[in-house]
């Protein structure tokens, strides 16, 4: 019986050989992948076909043996009764268990279909060989001819589905839907990379011109800061500007004076205390703003209560004193016409400037600066990405795996061209 379950399991070893060599373009490989199995997948298709021809003869065969089995007649008449109902039931489970195995039995024709059939099958097999074993053997003491035939047919046909599962694992037809997918997606990754890499190269092309633009652009700049009508505009700007400070310093100077009254007056002041309060905080912007002069009802209750001592300024009294003959309406009056004045010429100086040729380019020639060195900024971080995206897709890796299961595939050693 051991025989028997060696003859029932036993393959042949698959056949060997030597790996051949090409280099073949990415583009074309799923087509030399195709070609490449051809012979192999036609001997899978042609063997199928004779093998389930085979399988098919044999099942009929053993549907023969079987029913002779049956009705076949013991050659010693003359046993006890006990012995022949032993006989007779296991003739019986060893003729059920023999049809329904034939039953499953049946190949696909489908080279594809072949993985499943054959992993089911040496499960059938594995549950057919230990629920035979007994009956197998008490026939032999009863039909031994009738069911060695049987089981040597039943050993023929594991015969041919091992040496198709052997032919099946050299053809591997279920690793070419693996491989193809793996070739799309090698193509897509390396048309992915192909995309990175013309954007990147446009990038630093943009890039380039960028700071060949900015370095111009900069040029054009110092050339524009110098010109001459600029620079005359841009002096009489500063000559006007100076004559401003010096005119509110005049007058931070008088209030700087001031300060020690108009604080004490702060503290017990029951009228404009919020206008006081603007002139201690900024003196000159509270004076500019305070048209009707309304600082002078401040003055006039500071000098009242100077008049009864009650400010208590000791010895910066003398200071108020000369800043109280610089505070009033005349003096003030004066200041802030020609504040006014002094403020129109620094307006029309800055005016000239803006008018000017040179500034209106100048103006230009920095928007456009500073709107190429904002996309220089944004081509820089896009470029930064697209070197990340480039490491990540790992194309060699990828490329080395595909080659190394091509060669498990069909046995060829291929060297993918990207």
């Amino acid at each position: 019986m051991f025989r028997f379950l060696k003859e029932l399991f036993g393959k042949t070893a698959p056949e060997t050989n030597t790996p051949d060599s090409a280099a073949v373009a990415l583009g074309e490989l799923e087509q030399w992948l195709k070609q490449a199995r051809a012979p192999m997948n036609a001997r899978l298709v042609e063997q199928l076909a004779a093998t389930r021809s085979r399988i098919d003869q044999l099942a009929a065969t053993i549907r023969e043996k079987v029913s002779a089995l049956q009705s076949a007649q013991l050659m010693n008449p003359d046993i006890p009764e006990r012995a022949k109902d032993f006989m007779i039931g296991n003739r019986e489970e060893y003729s059920r268990r023999v049809l329904q195995y034939l039953d499953k039995i049946p190949m696909p024709a489908a080279a594809e279909e072949l993985n499943p059939f054959l992993v089911q099958h040496q499960h059938e097999a594995q549950e057919f060989t230990q629920g035979i074993l007994r009956p197998f053997q008490i026939l032999q003491e009863f039909f031994a001819h009738e069911s060695k035939e049987i089981t040597a047919l039943l050993a023929e046909i594991e015969r041919e589905i091992m040496s198709i599962k052997s032919l099946h694992e050299q053809a591997k037809p279920d690793v070419s839907n693996s491989l193809r997918a793996d070739i799309q997606a090698l193509i897509a990754r390396h048309k992915q990379l192909k995309t990175l890499e013309a954007e990147r190269a446009e990038l630093e092309k943009q890039r380039n011109e960028a700071e060949s633009s900015i370095k111009l652009l900069n040029s054009e700049e110092e050339r524009l800061l110098k010109d001459p009508a600029r620079q005359t505009a841009l002096q009489k700007l500063n000559e006007a500007q100076q004559k401003v400070k010096e005119h509110e310093q005049a007058v931070r100077d008088i209030f700087h004076n001031f300060e020690p009254a108009m604080r004490k007056f702060y503290r017990m002041a029951t009228r404009n205390v919020k206008l006081t309060e603007r002139y201690l905080s900024d003196p000159v912007g509270t004076l500019v703003e305070d048209l009707r002069l309304d600082i002078l009802e401040i003055i006039e209750d500071i000098k009242r209560l100077l008049k009864f001592d009650r400010l208590s300024l000791g010895d910066r009294r003398q200071y108020v004193l000369d800043a109280l003959v610089h505070l009033t309406k005349e003096h003030l009056g004066t200041w802030m016409r020609e504040y006014g004045q002094r403020a129109k010429a620094v307006k029309d100086a800055q005016r000239a400037i803006e008018e000017c040729a040179a500034s209106k380019t100048l103006e230009r020639v920095q928007r456009l600066r500073d709107e190429t060195r904002r996309n220089l900024q944004i081509a820089d971080q896009r470029l930064t990405n697209i070197r990340k995206d480039m490491e990540r897709i790992k194309l060699a890796e990828l490329r080395i795996r595909l080659e190394a299961k091509i060669k498990d595939v069909t046995g060829a050693t291929v060297g993918i061209l990207l």
